[in-house]
């Protein structure tokens, strides 16, 4: 049980840390287009949305890999 809520909290908090880096890129910048083709290059963000962004996708991966060890379990 402590792993779905584990599972649970890694994603919301992942997803949360990324969104709020990109608002933060968004109201810096005004770019919208930048943000709805993220994966492109042409998003120059700074060292603090970097790092926001990068630690909400290591928590995102987190949550799949907690999801994987569930289902494993």
């Amino acid at each position: 049980m402590l792993m779905f809520y584990a599972e649970k909290i890694a994603l919301v908090a992942g997803l949360c840390l990324v969104l709020y880096a990109y608002l933060r890129y968004w109201r810096r910048t005004g770019d919208g287009q930048g943000l709805v083709m993220f994966w492109r290059r042409a998003m120059a963000l700074n060292t603090v949305e970097f790092k926001l962004q990068r630690g909400g996708i290591a928590l995102l991966l987190v949550a799949v890999v907690l999801r994987f060890a569930q289902a494993l379990l």
